[in-house]
């Protein structure tokens, strides 16, 4: 039987913290360094672009709580 990404998302995130920190971990370093070097350039590239447009002002801060209320409408059920 072959499991879905669903399955095995949905069995992870039945998993106690400790085992999903593991299994997190686990499946990071599975990804070639290379890879992860890349992953960590495009976040600095993003993060830069967003400091960017804050000091120039063409966004505004939001509190987290905020922030998290409208990540959490966009998921999906």
């Amino acid at each position: 039987m072959t499991l879905t990404i669903e399955q095995i998302r949905e069995a992870a995130l039945r998993l106690d913290r400790t085992e999903r920190e593991a299994l997190a971990e686990e499946l990071w370093q599975s990804i070639s360094e290379a890879d992860r070097e890349a992953n960590d350039a495009a976040w600095l590239a993003e993060i830069e672009r967003r400091s960017a447009a804050f000091d120039r002002g063409e966004t505004t801060e939001s509190d987290v709580d905020t922030v998290i209320a409208r990540i959490k409408s966009r998921r999906r059920p």
